[in-house]
């Protein structure tokens, strides 16, 4: 009944996205997939050693693909998706799970909404057939909407209103995605909140929550054939239906540099530095995304880090550093520093001294030790971040709501340990340029950089 496609497995060895198989199901290391005739895609991994069950529903949309006036409408709904059915009405979803012992909450994205439920595998199903009443059956009334839109106001001024790094973040993202979708802040703007109506919300849910639009991921002491019986059992029925084409998240390449100064209430300066690059998904090649998640670990992971420990610790220019980059984006990608410079160094100074250190990664090989120590702490991580159920299932689900395989967990370690000091330095030269560049200097009211 099982067999593994050799052309999903080749596909994984290039690091690029694996096919999708209708009729059967695959399966690897303990972990199962297949779809179901109305499009659902199913992914269950069987892991024993506790007896609980993490599900996850994954819908393909988030603030990315919002447009115009609706700015924030996929977070107004996953917070709409727990107002009730007329199976299960009002709060019952949240009193039910605080009563058969589960979890249960939920997160929007730019590039997806998903829903977990936690529960002792007795009520696995139970998580199964609230899932399924909710994605078609939700009622999303006037009266759940009209105090539920004011808690997301709430929401908004107390993460990004009342907060003036958030907010100067907020801002700085549209010089840093000047074309692509990813710069919409993902609970939207006030004044789109305000005018968001009930209508809108019904029209968008009806849009994009349907069963071929979405990805469920089912992990822990379950049996595979018995949970996918229980899956078609809920899910089964349930029709699928056109989605809408999803807004474009590329970059034009060589933008120019951008820079931005704010004034807030804040203390300290701080400084944001961003350079537009490729993800898994958008970059030429795929090792370049694997050589640039390597720069991010030599520049930030911990005190050995360059960045720490050369101009924090031994040159004093900055009292903390930051270093992100996230490679599984089904569009392009930023590498952004942040940093507090150390009391008397400029915004300036600052960023020059950072500059530098990621101008030596174009003019020197890093050496092989190095690289190995920080590959090496980067698979143990990644290792230890799938021992819980929770680390599993978000791993999956961000891999495949992202058009990637969730096989890559396997071979993302080979695909690290294969890079070289070479990659480091080409990818360094190709993307840290100063035309791909965006700058924000938040400064303490009347204070210059």
């Amino acid at each position: 009944m099982f067999q593994f496609s050799m052309k999903s497995v080749c596909a994984l060895v290039l690091g690029l996205t694996a096919s999708i198989c209708h009729a059967e199901v695959l399966t690897a290391n303990n972990t199962f997939e297949t779809t179901l005739n109305n499009g659902l895609k199913v992914i269950i991994r069987e892991d024993h050693r506790s007896p609980m069950v993490m599900t996850q529903i994954w819908y393909k949309v988030g603030s990315s693909d919002e447009s115009g006036n609706t700015l924030g409408i996929s977070h107004v709904l996953e917070h709409m998706m727990f107002k009730g059915t007329a199976k299960v009405p009002n709060d019952e979803f949240t009193r039910l799970s605080r009563i058969y012992g589960g979890n249960v909450n939920a997160a929007t994205f730019i590039n997806y909404t998903n829903y977990y439920q936690l529960y002792p595998k007795t009520y696995f199903p139970l998580a199964l057939e609230l899932e399924a009443d909710r994605m078609s059956n939700l009622l999303l009334r006037q009266q759940d909407f009209e105090p539920e839109i004011k808690v997301v106001m709430e929401e908004r001024r107390q993460r990004t209103d009342d907060n003036p790094r958030a907010l100067a973040f907020e801002r700085f993202k549209w010089i840093a995605y000047p074309t692509s979708h990813y710069r919409q802040p993902i609970i939207g703007h006030m004044k789109n909140l305000q005018s968001i109506q009930l209508q809108e919300v019904q029209a968008w849910y009806k849009k994009w929550y349907r069963p071929n639009n979405a990805i469920l991921v089912i992990v822990g002491d379950v049996d595979h054939q018995a949970a996918l019986l229980q899956v078609q059992k809920y899910f089964g029925d349930i029709p699928k239906a056109p989605t809408p084409p999803r807004n474009d998240v590329l970059e034009f390449e060589q933008l120019g540099y951008r820079h931005m100064e704010l004034s807030a209430a804040i203390q300290v300066p701080n400084l944001y530095m961003a350079w537009n690059v490729g993800s898994l998904a958008t970059a030429k090649s795929p090792q370049d995304a694997f050589a640039l998640t390597i720069i991010k670990q030599l520049l930030d992971s911990g005190i050995t880090s360059r960045l720490e420990q050369r101009l924090v610790r031994n040159n004093k220019m900055l009292s903390s550093v930051s270093v992100s980059y996230d490679p599984y984006q089904r569009g392009d990608s930023l590498f952004s520093i942040s940093a507090l410079p150390a009391a008397g160094v400029t915004l300036s100074e600052a960023q020059a001294a950072i500059q530098n250190e990621v101008d030596t990664l174009k003019q020197d090989l890093v050496n092989s030790s190095e690289i190995e120590r920080v590959v090496t702490q980067f698979v143990a991580n990644w290792i230890y971040s799938q021992d819980d159920l929770a680390g599993q299932a978000r791993t999956i689900g961000n891999l495949e709501v992202n058009g990637f395989s969730h096989r890559l967990i396997d071979v993302l370690p080979q695909h690290f340990q294969a890079i070289t000091a070479q990659d480091l330095q080409r990818v360094a030269q190709s993307y840290f340029n100063k035309d791909r560049l965006s700058t924000l200097y938040l400064l303490p009211q009347s204070t210059t950089p």
